[in-house]
Formats: structure tokens, sequence, C-alpha cells
């Protein structure tokens, strides 16, 4: 099926293949400044594997399986990765970092959904994917941007549910795209079928791009959870 889509543009095609890269990048530097240097070489030293063996599946060809689709092994990966994160020391290190980079941080998703938007219009994604569809991620990262400069002056509750809202905003996205793959659950009809994420470099979507996000919510939600119990504490 990946056969059918038009080839990206030069531009399309570097988007996901260097935000990917840079996002990573961030990840590792804030595992360096939070843990220490074994951390990070050991962080960077899985990111790479992770990319490495995600984009040569991607290169192949072998993802482009969709009955049944290929492409759940990566997504299960990711839920137990990010379930096990959850609970790591790690991630409770990266909520030392400063409000405004953990709010910040989801500024990257308008990079991406200006990616998705071009895509769509390239023919290459379901336009569902984009904002004129259903896909309302744009959201998150312009918000991001715009609580960065109040972030530390926000009540926490309210940013929580901020943090929250966008994670769920993220999950409809990823629900809506999976329900747009031509799989045997398909609820989403249109051409084309969302199998644009099975090839490289849009492979590194589902597997660097959403779970890094959804990493950031995480944290988020960790660090703004340990503020009233540090009150609590005091008293």
């Amino acid at each position: 099926m990946l056969d059918a889509l038009p080839a990206p543009s030069a531009a399309l095609f570097w988007t996901f293949a260097g935000l990917p890269v840079l996002v990573s990048g961030a990840v590792v530097v804030a595992v360096g400044r939070t843990s220490d240097p074994g951390a990070a070489r050991r962080a960077g030293l899985a990111l790479l594997l992770w990319g490495s063996l995600t984009a040569g599946l991607g290169v192949s060809g072998v993802l482009d399986v969709w009955s049944p689709p290929r492409m759940l092994l990566l997504f299960l990966g990711v839920l137990v990765f990010l379930a096990w994160a959850a609970r790591q020391p790690w991630t409770q290190r990266l909520g030392h970092l400063s409000l405004r980079i953990l709010v910040g941080f989801q500024a990257f998703r308008i990079a991406v959904e200006f990616g998705l938007h071009d895509a769509v219009k390239q023919g290459i994604a379901h336009p569902t994917l984009t904002w004129t569809g259903t896909n309302l991620d744009i959201i998150p990262g312009i918000t991001a941007l715009v609580l960065v400069p109040f972030v530390d002056r926000l009540d926490r509750r309210a940013l929580q549910a901020w943090n929250l809202t966008m994670a769920g905003v993220l999950g409809v996205t990823v629900i809506t795209a999976l329900l747009a793959a031509p799989t045997p659950l398909r609820l989403i009809q249109g051409d084309p079928a969302n199998v644009f994420i099975a090839g490289f470099p849009f492979v590194w979507l589902p597997t660097i791009l959403v779970p890094s996000a959804w990493l950031g919510h995480i944290v988020l939600y960790r660090r703004l959870r340990e503020i009233p119990e540090q009150a609590r504490a005091k008293n």
C-alpha cells in the first residue's frame, strides 16, 4: 500500500526525519541535566537503537501489512515503555526541570502538525489527520507557548488540568489515526488510508514523536502531583 502513495517533498521528508532527532536529543540532554552522565549515555544509546530499528523496519516495508497490522507490535511496545517509564526515578528527576521547560517542550507539536497538514495536502496522509479534519493536536503546542511566560504564576490544579486535557487530545488523535488505517477495525473511510506511518521517515511519528509528547505529559503530571504532597509534608 505504501507504493500507492506519492513521494513526499524534500521539505516534508526532512521534517519527519529531522524533528525526531532533535526531540530525541532534547530528551537525552534533559536526562543528562537531571541524572548522572551514565543515564544520559544509556538514554542516548536506547534511542539510537530504537530509532535505527524502526527506521530499518520502515525502509524495508516490513510494517506495510495491515491484516493483522504489524504496526500494532510497535504501538504495544510504546505503551509498555510509557507504563514502565511512568514509575521510574529518572522521570521523576526530569520533573526537576523548570516548569517553563516542561510546558514549553510540548511546542514541538506545532511543527508536527504543520508537517501533517502538508502530508495531507500532498495526498500522503488521510484528511482527518490535520486541523481541517479531526486532529486538534496543534492546540497543545500553541497553548504551551502561550502558557510559558505565566506558568510559574498559574494555579497548579489549573496547570494539571491543562496537562491532562492536552494528553487526552493526543490520545484522541492517535485513536483517530488508527481508525483511518486499513485494518479490520477501520471506521474512518476515505483516501488515502493511513499507511504512511509504516514507511520511513513517517514511522518515527508514532514511535518517537508521539511517545515523546506523552512522556512530557507524564513528567509534568508527576511534578505537579508532588507539589501538594510537599506542601502537606511541610505542614
